[in-house]
């Protein structure tokens, strides 16, 4: 299973100036651990880099991108110019059991997966936060129904399935 992992705001923000909008978010960050722990997380360089903590313990974590000169601390890195087939046969079929594997940003990395994401769950925080960087709403909402919104704990999470 292939799924997306991201917060966002009202406005389906995701990013300002490189990082979060909102105040610091124990809640979304604790339901965020909960649900890729023991998996696969696969990110862009700028989501590797706005990282506090490097790899996310607990997850293998993988970077697309082309810049060889990225920080080390990943299991392992790819050129975003096959992304899929870097995520379908490299990093699924290598491990076993088979893990879930969790796009957790950013959005040109989303809206570069959608073809291969089986759902999209997304945290939705309260407010507009002026955000500068965007999901792909329309084309979510073209290619994905919205199949449950429930308080999980103290985070309101949307999850969408492909049609």
């Amino acid at each position: 299973m292939i799924r997306a992992i991201l917060a966002c705001d009202e406005e389906w923000g995701i990013g300002k100036d490189g990082d979060l909008p909102w105040p610091h978010n124990p809640a979304d960050l604790k339901w965020f651990k909960k649900c890729t722990d023991g998996d696969v997380v696969v990110m862009g360089r700028k989501t590797w880099e706005s990282l506090p903590r490097k790899p996310l313990p607990g997850r293998m974590n993988y970077v697309i991108t082309s810049d060889p000169n990225i920080e080390p601390g990943y299991y392992g890195r790819f050129s975003s110019k096959d992304i899929g087939r870097a995520i379908r046969s490299t990093i699924q079929w290598r491990i076993t059991p088979e893990p879930d594997i969790w796009i957790i940003g950013g959005a040109q990395l989303l809206e570069s997966t959608l073809p291969i994401i089986n759902e999209i769950w997304l945290s939705r925080i309260q407010g507009n936060y002026n955000c500068d960087t965007f999901l792909p709403r329309t084309a979510i909402e073209l290619a994905y129904q919205l199949y449950s919104s429930e308080w999980s704990g103290d985070v309101y999470v949307e999850k969408w399935r492909k049609y």
